[in-house]
């Protein structure tokens, strides 16, 4: 894996990630989401030349924000699972390790797009339909299902409330083709916010099969549209969270 990480060679870089904002859509009817919202607050400006610049791009500045003359300090409040964000074993598997263990090896190579741009809203994908791409992966490439689903959606209404997402059975499947990462711009599980669970079915099926295995998620890809028909690898680096079950990530493609 190190000489492969060496020879990566690219004309542009494609940045797959949403931008990390206040009032980050969660899980419509999950109270955590809604108990928690993503804030990023600015608690220190320069100037009120900057405060002007700043609230003009919709960042929210706090009432008791210190004006510094010398900096721009801010916090970030978030789940870890909103946003482009990477799952590490210890978020569905009790003993998997947590997010700062996460080899990067695993999260930095050669990747491929699984198109399936007929699956928009309120549809589901299968093992079927991934086969039928006839896209072609194995141990050595991080398989990515693209649907443009978060790349025309993220932030408005409807995002969640009609997402495609995996059915189950799909975890399996990657898993037993030995993958070390699945990224995707949709919701790895059944929505059971609008579709309850048939009897038999296992509500996170999909994460267990994978975390299980060590096999990282990145979840809520976009302008994967950017990227188009020719060979790419994908570099996904997640915050060094101490213990953590998760982190946001910077997602980038570095298109040949």
């Amino acid at each position: 894996m190190a000489n492969m990480l060496t020879q990566i060679q690219y004309s542009r870089i494609v940045d797959l990630t949403v931008p990390i904002e206040s009032g980050m859509p969660g899980i419509p009817g999950v109270p955590v989401y809604d108990k928690h919202p993503s804030r990023v607050d600015v608690i220190g400006i320069m100037n009120d030349g900057q405060r002007k610049t700043v609230e003009a791009e919709g960042i929210t500045i706090r009432d008791d924000v210190v004006v510094t003359g010398r900096s721009m300090i801010s916090t970030l409040f978030m789940l870890v699972h909103n946003g482009t964000h990477i799952d590490a074993p210890r978020h569905a598997v009790e003993k998997g390790y947590p997010i700062d263990q996460t080899p990067l090896e695993r999260l930095v190579g050669e990747a491929v797009l699984i198109s399936l741009p007929s699956k928009g809203a309120n549809s589901t994908i299968s093992v079927k339909d991934i086969v039928n791409t006839g896209v072609e992966f194995g141990p050595d490439v991080v398989p990515i299902i693209h649907t443009g689903w978060t790349e025309k959606m993220w932030g408005n209404p409807g995002f969640w409330e009609e997402i495609p997402y995996l059915e189950q059975g799909v975890g399996d499947f990657f898993a037993e083709k030995g993958v070390t990462a699945v990224g995707m711009d949709i919701f790895p599980e059944k929505a059971t916010w609008r579709v309850p669970l048939e009897p038999g079915e296992v509500w996170m099926a999909n994460h267990i099969a994978l975390l299980e295995k060590g096999i990282a998620i990145i979840q809520f890809l976009t302008n994967m549209s950017r990227i188009g028909n020719g060979r790419f690898s994908i570099v996904a680096l997640p915050l060094k969270i101490k213990g953590g079950d998760g982190s946001p990530a910077r997602v980038i493609a570095l298109v040949e």
